[in-house]
């Protein structure tokens, strides 16, 4: 009698694909861990191996190597996980893309560059020391800082389409200062000031509003909350002359 041929259960497929990810999740998280604390140069595949509980070979089987791990890593950071979906085209971004008033809608950018730099600016910093000491992570660094700077432009393009930006403002300047505030800045209060996210959120926003918006914009921003006291407290005067 010919033996049956093992007929392969959805469970079991199921289940393998997960531990799969999962490997590679811990593979990815400690690289970029150990990218951030030691340095690209630094950090030995055996080191991110041992970091993630596996053999070496299941590092490169699982992602790849050093340099593959390190843009890996970076695209992670950027979009919180590795589903093949630009940032740009997620469900967030284009709501934020939807929101027509420029103050809100600057509010709302800040928030959300504020999550990703937290995920971000460790990585960051590790491709830009890597890059002085690696071809590879050299061209990941620059791609990076070109993505990013076309993302500043896009802003700028919203805020145009939205109202408009100060008028001694040309749109590459414009774009220049959000790409300014990137994870960099981030890095630099945060991890090294000690700065809150809250407090990065706040001043981001206050700093993006300021520095982009028309100044009649900013200046009925601030007003507003003058404005109302100022009528309560004529309103409470009328009351007591009453």
């Amino acid at each position: 009698m010919k033996a049956r041929p093992e007929v392969k259960r959805p469970y079991q497929s199921t289940l393998r694909g997960a531990q799969a990810q999962s490997t590679r999740e811990a593979v990815i998280g400690a690289a970029a861990r150990l990218f951030a604390e030691k340095g690209y140069a630094a950090t030995s595949i055996e080191e991110i191996a041992a970091a993630a509980g596996v053999s070496r070979a299941t590092v490169f089987t699982s992602v790849g190597g050093k340099a593959k791990l390190l843009k890996t890593a970076l695209d992670e950071a950027i979009v919180g996980d590795d589903a093949p979906i630009a940032l740009p085209d997620r469900p967030r971004s284009k709501s934020i893309r939807a929101e027509p008033d420029p103050r809100k809608y600057l509010a709302l950018y800040a928030e959300l560059m504020t999550e990703i730099d937290a995920r971000l600016a460790g990585i960051h910093e590790a491709v830009r020391g890597a890059a002085g000491v690696d071809p590879d992570a050299r061209t990941l660094w620059e791609s990076h800082l070109a993505q990013h700077r076309q993302g500043a432009a896009n802003v700028i393009s919203d805020l145009t389409r939205k109202g408009g930006i100060r008028g001694d403002l040309d749109p590459e300047s414009a774009a220049d200062i959000v790409w300014l505030l990137g994870p960099g800045v981030y890095h630099m209060l945060v991890n090294r000031r000690g700065w809150s996210p809250e407090r990065f959120q706040a001043w981001l926003t206050e700093t993006f509003i300021s520095q982009l918006l028309p100044a009649e914009r900013v200046r009925s921003r601030r007003a507003a909350p003058i404005e109302r006291g100022s009528r309560a407290r004529a309103a409470s005067r009328r009351r007591l002359s009453n």
